[in-house]
Order: structure tokens, then sequence, then C-alpha cells
């Protein structure tokens, strides 16, 4: 059997490796673990709809089809849910609104298909997943991609982790830091809110995750509580700080999904759109290899 190396074990690169193990032996490297990066502090904030303008995602339907199909995995191996499917709020801009999107007397819209995700309940479940279909995790930081040459295959999802690597400077990308804050919640939310600064549910009923900054400057990589709470603004107790690194396409808003050479793919610049594109992509990419 031919085997595949992804690195990164966050949305993309688990979902990658979920649909490559239906066919290939696959090797996951991530030297921080399952959803240890920016994946592992995502709001969960999974419709259509993203940005500003809020213009209806390219091939959003099978986007869609695809996470709400690693969503069901994932449940099945947890045994419980790994998502809220009782849709999102939208405050702002909702441009050339689909069937989906139900406009509400205060001018907000209802995005009926929008699901909030509990990323660390859903990486582990889809891990879990990916364990039984033979795929191992391996933690390691890759320094360069020729310590993989013995694999047939690479594939790089390593979401900012793609600056560490030569193969691929040659990317336009940016990034940006965003830091989420845990908050107290005085009573709970019906759904979560998708605005500039939004409010998305967690497991607990009594939390919410308040975010995100957009911060370009940004000198390190860490959580800063006061820079997060000067810029969101937080009206109830923070109870934590988390940040993460996007990986941005400032061409447009796609995804970048490439073949660096004759064996080795790289997956990224999902930027805010992560969870909806995560699985889709996985599957192109377990039918290019």
């Amino acid at each position: 059997m031919k085997t595949v190396a992804v690195i990164g074990a966050g949305f993309a690169g688990l979902a990658a490796a979920y649909f490559l193990s239906k066919t290939f032996q696959v090797t996951v490297f991530d030297q921080k673990g399952i959803g240890g990066g920016a994946s592992g502090i995502s709001s969960g904030l999974l419709h259509p709809y993203p940005g500003e303008k809020g213009r209806r995602s390219w091939h959003a339907d099978e986007a869609l089809e695809a996470a709400k199909e690693l969503l069901d995995v994932a449940e099945q191996e947890m045994q419980r849910p790994v998502a809220h499917r009782g849709g999102i709020l939208r405050r702002g801009e909702c441009t050339a609104p689909g069937s989906d999107v139900e406009p509400q007397a205060d001018g907000s819209f209802l995005i009926r298909s929008g699901i909030t995700v509990f990323p660390t309940l859903y990486l582990e479940g889809l891990w879990k997943a990916c364990e039984k279909r033979g795929v191992e995790l391996v933690l390691k930081k890759i320094g360069v991609l020729k310590e993989l040459n013995h694999f047939d295959a690479v594939v790089v999802a390593a979401g900012a982790g793609v600056r560490g690597f030569p193969e691929c400077k040659s990317l336009a990308v940016n990034f940006v830091k965003g830091q989420v804050l845990t908050c107290a919640l005085d009573k709970p939310l019906e759904r979560s809110i998708s605005a500039k600064r939004y409010q998305a549910l967690t497991p607990k009923s009594d939390q919410v995750h308040l975010g995100a900054t957009y911060e370009r400057d940004f000198t390190d990589e860490e959580p800063c509580l006061e820079t997060a709470v000067k810029l969101l603004q937080p009206e109830t107790a923070v109870l934590d700080c988390r940040a993460g690194i996007r990986v941005t396409n400032p061409a447009h808003y796609f995804p970048i999904l490439e073949q660096l050479n004759a064996k080795t793919w790289v997956m990224t610049a999902f930027g805010s759109r992560g969870l909806l594109y995560h699985a889709y992509f996985g599957q192109k990419i377990g039918k290019l290899i």
C-alpha cells in the first residue's frame, strides 16, 4: 500500500487524513498534537456567508455537505453532539442570500444552514475515526520536507507552519493573528451570533466564545489578554484568552490547493473559512493523490 504523510493535525490535516486513509496508509505529523494550532481555538462558526459583505461562498452546497459528513462521523465516534445545528444569526450585511437565509424583523439574518462546531470535541471524534482506519500520529516537528522523502506523497496542511518550509515560500499568503476570549454568560444563547464581534456557543451553556481580533502587525503569536480585551470589549467576566494565526489568500477568499512537486501538495489559506472548506478540500486531495 502506498504511504502518505500529512503535516498538520487541525481541521484540514485530519480531513485530508480521513479521506486519504480510504486508499493509503497515512501518517500525520504535528508537534503540538491534535488541534494544537489555530483549529483548536476556532470559534466553530460554520456557514456559507462569512466576511463583511456576507456573500454566499464558492461551492457552498458541496462544502457544507462534506463538512456535515465529517461531523456525523465524529459524532458517531464520540457518541455525543460535537456541534449545535440550530442555525446562526448574522448581524450585518448579507448579500444575495440563498434559500437558507431568513430575514429577521430587527434587520439581522437567520442562517438556517449555520452550524456551531465545538472544535475540541469534533477534532477528537474525527481523530478517533482516523485511528480506526489505521492513521498514525507522530508528535514531531518536520523541519524540511526532505525528511519525508520515503513517503509516496506528502500533504502540507500545517496552517501558519507553512512559513517554515522553503518549498512554500513562493505561496502568496498573508498571516493574521486572531485572539478569542471565553466569557461568562448571564443566560444561555439560543444560537451563535455572527458579527464583526461574534458570539459563539460552547459546550457549556454558561460560557461563550467572543471574537475575534484581526491583528496584522503582531510581534508574537502568544495570547495577550490586554490587547484582546481592548479590541473585543467583553461585557461579562473573561475566563480565558487564546490566540492563533490564520493564513489568508490576499488575492481572493479561495483556499490554496497546489502541487509543489511530483509528490508534494499544499493545502492552505483557509482564513475564516476553514470549517466550511476543510472537508471539501480533504475530499479533493483524496481524489488528486
